[in-house]
């Protein structure tokens, strides 16, 4: 009985030590992000060499790999412990061909707001208006016949960046159509408009350009002016299509009071 209780023990010790061991190495691989690779160098300075850690160009789409080294003489002096990093790109966020800054982690922000099942969250260009044109005509010409579009606006006043997400084509209706997936969010502010799905509404017609709005058919976000898309509405604090207003009462989407504002940028993004 004895010994059944020691080999029980020591079992369980070795059970302890492979459990502590995964631990360990589940902790060690774990490497951090540090977010803007302009902080690159103050972590270095923190860190041993050898330790890994991955940073972002927040003026472009790539990911970088990096790690720590020791600065040897003659380079560093003898007295001094001297560290620095090397990196390699390693991947590109998903919208590396947008106009609107769209950072690495900006995309995996907007692409974790869809909750359209089987989609393989893979954005492709369809319309960029300082391309293709900003005639609401232009617009369709591209994006009619999709289904999972993102609607990118920025705004020319304050460069504030605005997006919808919509499941519906916008080729197929002729009235206001309710999409319970669809969205409107600021990806400056990352704040997604929220309320009742019932309540998430579309104008979707061949004469208007990309138009959110609530169930009483008020505008939340729209790209439409007349003819053109180079004007757009931007409407915060809507009880059943809340987008808040900021602590300064401009809207969240916009940087600016309820309203027509000029647009800088307009651009359309099929969701595989």
């Amino acid at each position: 009985m004895l010994v059944k209780c020691v080999m029980i023990i020591q079992m369980n010790k070795a059970h302890i030590a492979i459990l502590f061991l995964i631990t360990q190495f589940t902790l060690a691989s774990a490497v951090p992000d540090i977010g803007n690779c302009s902080q690159a160098f103050f972590f270095a300075e923190e860190h041993d060499p050898g330790t890994k850690f991955t940073c972002s160009n927040q003026t472009a789409y790539y990911i970088w790999e990096c790690k720590v080294i020791e600065v040897m003489f003659p380079i560093c002096s003898k007295d001094e412990k001297c560290k620095s990093f090397n990196c390699q790109r390693s991947a590109r966020g998903d919208f590396y061909k947008s106009n609107m800054n769209i950072t690495v982690n900006d995309s995996s922000w907007l692409l974790e707001q869809i909750k359209v099942p089987y989609l393989k969250l893979k954005p492709v260009l369809l319309f960029q208006a300082s391309r293709d044109g900003w005639y609401i005509s232009d617009y369709h010409s591209k994006v009619n016949g999709y289904k999972n579009i993102y609607v990118f606006i920025k705004y020319k006043q304050t460069q504030r960046r605005a997006a919808g997400f919509t499941s519906l084509n916008q080729g197929l209706y002729y009235f206001t159509a309710s999409d319970y997936q669809s969205y409107v969010l600021s990806i400056d502010k990352r704040i997604v408009a929220t309320g009742s799905k019932n309540y998430r509404k579309l104008l979707v017609s061949s004469n208007y350009g990309p138009f959110f709005k609530d169930v009483e058919g008020q505008a939340v976000m729209t790209a439409d002016y007349g003819s053109r898309i180079d004007k757009g509405y931007a409407n915060c604090g809507l009880s059943k299509y809340y987008m808040p207003f900021e602590d300064n009462q401009l809207c969240s989407l916009s940087g600016l009071q309820n309203g027509y504002y000029e647009i800088d940028e307009l651009e359309v993004w099929h969701i595989l």
